[in-house]
């Protein structure tokens, strides 16, 4: 969908962790490490409807990486460290103004922390949900 483009585009232009972002899948998330995905998450989304016809909604997603992990506390604290400069670096952005370029985007957020989601021969999966809001015109 256009709203993955905008979001793919701006981890890679925005967001300065993102050097190693060439790969940004969608939907999929290949077997190599590091590779980095955008998987949308349904939910309803309008959050707001606005007397004019238009409203304030929301489009939740899933960023997730796979990472080279080999059972050590270090490398799982290490992966965890992205996540956590990832994470200050959104709300940076945010408060910046410095945004996907969406109609009407109002914010992004993260709206966990990165976490595990399971490993496989080397390599793990993590996951961080995240949330733009924007508003729709009537």
């Amino acid at each position: 969908s256009n709203m993955i483009e905008k979001i793919r585009d701006y981890f890679k232009n925005k967001v300065t962790l993102a050097e190693e972002f060439d790969n940004i899948l969608v939907d999929f998330l290949g077997e190599d490490a590091t590779s980095y995905s955008i998987e949308p998450i349904p939910v309803e989304p309008k959050l707001k409807p606005y007397t004019d016809g238009g409203s304030l909604n929301q489009y939740v997603f899933q960023f997730g990486s796979r990472e080279f992990y080999d059972n050590s506390v270090a490398q799982n604290i290490n992966n965890l460290g992205f996540y956590e400069k990832f994470q200050n670096e959104i709300e940076t952005n945010n408060k910046n103004g410095v945004l996907p370029d969406i109609a009407g985007i109002q914010s992004i957020e993260c709206t966990s922390h990165g976490t595990l989601d399971g490993t496989e021969s080397g390599t793990a999966k993590y996951v961080i949900q995240m949330k733009i809001t924007y508003i729709k015109e009537a």
